[in-house]
């Protein structure tokens, strides 16, 4: 069941009207001046997600996360799992092998 806004063409005066049916049902009529309101496009609502929330947020608070708890700090973490130097090629070739070796 849809919510439309609908418009008076007189007074301007909008209001919004939970609709039960999809047919074109007749419009409102203004409180006001008692003509027939027009339908209106109006905005829709929309939630987002944790993840999508977390996108928006403002670099800054990662840096003050960091200041607060500097053991779990992202660059200390990446230096402390070795995730900033690059891997050997045998350590490649072993991982693949591993890899072929799980797909057959």
């Amino acid at each position: 069941m849809p919510v439309y806004e609908f418009r008076c063409p007189r007074c301007r005066a909008t209001t919004s009207v939970l609709v039960r049916t999809s047919s074109g049902a007749d419009a409102p009529t203004c409180r006001r001046c008692g003509i027939a309101m027009d339908r209106r496009i109006s905005r829709f609502a929309f939630h987002k997600s944790l993840q999508s929330k977390v996108e928006q947020l403002d670099p800054k608070y990662d840096k003050m996360i960091d200041a607060a708890n500097p053991d779990l700090a992202s660059d200390r973490l990446i230096k402390g799992w070795g995730l900033d130097k690059p891997v050997p090629e045998d350590q490649k070739r072993a991982i693949r092998e591993k890899i072929e070796g799980l797909q057959e």
